[in-house]
């Protein structure tokens, strides 16, 4: 895996040693939520990395925590994030952003003013250029727009790069949509729309090993990061462990053949693979949606059905993905 954007996370206005330790480095800055870096956060990250190749500054994304939605609705959907974090300062590394700034979305931080934005974030940081798509929203209510930012950025000397939002089939790619297309296991769409296959990061957690008891053992995923868990069911997967990627079948659900209310749990068996992998990281790709959970009659019948199920799974061909590809 390429090495990952190094990431800060701001709380406050820079503070005046960064600024000192900071003072000669120029730097170009993508803005924006880039929750799940679908393929219109990349094309914005690709002309700040260039942008940056062309003038000799650095190039960096900004970003808030928590979702900002969360921040203002507490919707507890947006808890969780299409990429957290940690695994999108990974993604963002992969296309050449070497630094990665999260500020705090709170009440002080989303009432300034542009003019508060420009002079107290991006100024101390060493801003030159700001990348950013034209929905751009921000301060209070969002009420300042692209046109408030370009206008306050033209005093300050800096440059802003704009980019209309891209189409999908007549319709606008948006995290909001690839959420929604989550919720109902439209992986293949969920794929166009990320250039990737949408990801899990988890440790191998020990589970209660009925799997094993029936020839099917299962490595239980304990997510890294708060992700946005896909529709419960079955799906074809590649998992990627070891220095090695293995074709899996993987069960999202409650188990209702063993449990009447069983936990949510992520199982993963990955196909002709024999090993402990307690304690491992699994990067696990969804590739296809099978079928939804259901409850058996016997466990004969369910060890049936995942003999079919990992029959699907071998046999899936997927659509080449070029994100992935640079992890």
């Amino acid at each position: 895996m390429k090495q990952s954007a190094a990431v800060y996370y701001l709380s406050a206005p820079p503070y005046e040693d960064f600024q000192k330790s900071n003072v000669h480095v120029k730097r170009t800055f993508a803005i924006g939520k880039f929750d799940g870096l679908h393929v219109a956060h990349q094309a914005i990250l690709r002309r700040a990395v260039l942008k940056a190749a062309n003038t000799g500054s650095v190039p960096c994304m900004f970003s808030f925590t928590p979702h900002p939605r969360y921040a203002l609705t507490h919707d507890p959907a947006y808890e969780k994030w299409l990429t957290p974090p940690k695994f999108q300062a990974q993604l963002a590394g992969a296309f050449g952003i070497s630094e990665m700034y999260a500020a705090v979305f709170d009440e002080a931080f989303r009432s300034q003013s542009a003019e508060e934005f420009v002079r107290d974030y991006l100024l101390p940081l060493g801003a030159q250029h700001l990348v950013v798509g034209d929905n751009f929203r921000f301060g209070k209510c969002g009420a300042y727009t692209t046109a408030d930012l370009k206008q306050v950025a033209s005093r300050y000397n800096l440059s802003v790069d704009m980019f209309s939002p891209i189409d999908d089939d007549g319709v606008l790619v948006s995290s909001s949509r690839i959420r929604s297309l989550l919720d109902a296991g439209d992986m293949v769409t969920v794929t166009r729309l990320l250039d990737r296959h949408y990801t899990l990061l988890g440790t191998v957690v020990k589970g209660d090993q009925r799997g094993r008891k029936i020839g099917f053992p299962t490595a239980n995923l304990s997510l890294n990061e708060p992700f946005v868990v896909p529709r419960q069911g079955v799906y074809v997967a590649d998992c990627h462990v070891l220095d090695r990627t293995y074709r899996a079948v993987m069960n999202i659900g409650r188990r209702p053949t063993v449990y009447e209310q069983g936990q949510l749990a992520i199982e993963v068996h990955l196909l002709d693979f024999e090993g402990d992998l307690y304690g491992d990281t699994l990067r696990v790709e969804l590739l296809y949606y099978i079928r939804a959970e259901r409850k058996f009659e016997t466990l004969d019948h369910l060890k049936q059905k995942l003999v079919e199920d990992s029959q699907v799974a071998r046999n899936y061909r997927s659509a080449p993905n070029h994100t992935s590809a640079l992890l």
